[in-house]
């Protein structure tokens, strides 16, 4: 009767992300045991990874810390991936890449879908995309560097059609009405951002020097991005088309130069935190929160005595929105006062011009026409954007 004994053991192979690895060797003999454990420890010994660099956490660190960062991409763009890469290492990270499969990925996914274990909501679509991405290069960078029996399967992955889609919209009459006629210290950068188009980014970093209230524009040269909360100024914008004028509608102007004349000048930041610095990633979030507290009591509890700082937290009765929503409220400004698309595309700072074109096109298809008459007067004075700065959008700096 053959010997049917099992004889085996474990050698350390090293450290990934600070957690020991150690590969798992058997064989049917003592002796042939011996001889795997001492041939991976000469390869060991030789700087040959016998072990870790099949694994999936280790190529994904691989693809994003030798070859994306090097590229240049940016802080928000590394960010995405960090988060992509965080949801497949809870599933991938120490399993080696050519025992990964499609029934694999596809499971992960639709977990996803289903469920995001970091909000206990389901994931949008967006962002399912964006794992997918970073999964898919991840497996065609270790294909490239020539690892062994690998197949990526991951491009063949599908989201679900069902996935959550984050539809930005354009505020409405009533809502921008809500930002103009409430006043709190969040209220400029939302007065700001919706009849400018700044992204947040743009916005956090804007001096008084970057506008022109005599001309009515804005120079924006400049963004922030955030890594570990912190917020770090690099010249030019989020894309190459970020530098740019972008002209401000008289209701603006009024505004910031009243604002300029209240506000302590003591900082050169247009919208500062309490202490006349900087935002951070944090401290933004957390002003714009109390904004949005502050506009839920004062319309959605209208003539109710109720307070704010209620521990338990007052139900939200009117819809919540993010910053995004007032570049995109800026964006159908434009497309109601029937700016073309190219000027449109300069002064949002688009990349690509087909994100102007999907913008104006799904407004075509999409926005409801019902304008009140007192909103179409405001369209022709309060909130006219010049379009006489368009020639001059390569002027940049002064």
């Amino acid at each position: 009767m053959p010997n049917s004994k099992k004889y085996n053991t474990t050698v350390y192979c090293g450290t990934v992300n600070g957690k020991v690895i150690r590969k798992y060797i058997s064989a049917s003999s003592s002796k042939e045991l011996k001889r795997k454990v001492l041939k991976m420890k000469i390869e060991l010994a030789s700087g040959k990874d016998v072990y870790t660099n099949a694994l999936f956490g280790v190529w994904a660190d691989k693809w994003l810390n030798e070859y994306k960062i090097p590229s240049g991409i940016g802080n928000g763009t590394i960010t995405q991936y960090k988060s992509a890469i965080k949801h497949l290492n809870r599933y991938f990270e120490f399993t080696e890449l050519k025992n990964i499969n499609l029934s694999d990925f596809q499971q992960v996914i639709n977990e996803l879908a289903k469920n995001n274990p970091n909000t206990n909501k389901p994931m949008a679509k967006a962002s399912l995309e964006n794992i997918k991405k970073v999964g898919t290069d991840i497996f065609n960078y270790a294909i490239a560097n020539n690892i062994s029996g690998v197949t990526n399967f991951f491009k063949n992955v599908r989201i679900p059609k069902n996935a959550t889609v984050n539809k930005r919209r354009a505020l409405t009459e009533i809502e921008q009405d809500r930002i103009i006629n409430t006043p709190h210290r969040c209220q400029s950068a939302a007065m700001i951002m919706m009849f400018s188009g700044l992204r947040r980014g743009e916005l956090i970093p804007l001096l008084w020097s970057d506008i022109d209230l005599s001309n009515k524009i804005i120079y924006v040269n400049k963004s922030v991005e955030y890594i570990d909360n912190k917020p770090i100024v690099k010249s030019g914008g989020k894309t190459s088309n970020a530098t740019r004028i972008v002209p401000i509608p008289p209701i603006l102007t009024s505004y910031l130069i009243d604002y300029k004349k209240k506000s302590n000048l003591l900082s050169q930041l247009v919208c500062s935190n309490t202490s006349g610095k900087m935002h951070t990633k944090s401290s933004f979030n957390k002003m714009w929160n109390s904004y949005l507290v502050d506009l839920n009591v004062k319309y959605g509890y209208e003539h109710q005595d109720v307070n704010k700082y209620d521990p338990n937290g007052l139900p939200m009765r009117i819809e919540r929105f993010t910053p995004h929503y007032l570049r995109h409220t800026f964006a159908t400004l434009l497309f109601l006062q029937d700016v073309n698309v190219v000027t449109a595309k300069q002064y949002l700072g688009h990349a690509d011009i087909q994100t102007t074109v999907n913008i104006y096109t799904d407004l075509e298809h999409n926005y409801l026409f019902n304008l009140s008459d007192s909103y179409k007067e405001k369209l022709d004075t309060i909130y006219k954007i010049s379009t006489r700065w368009e020639s001059c959008y390569f002027f940049m700096y002064r």
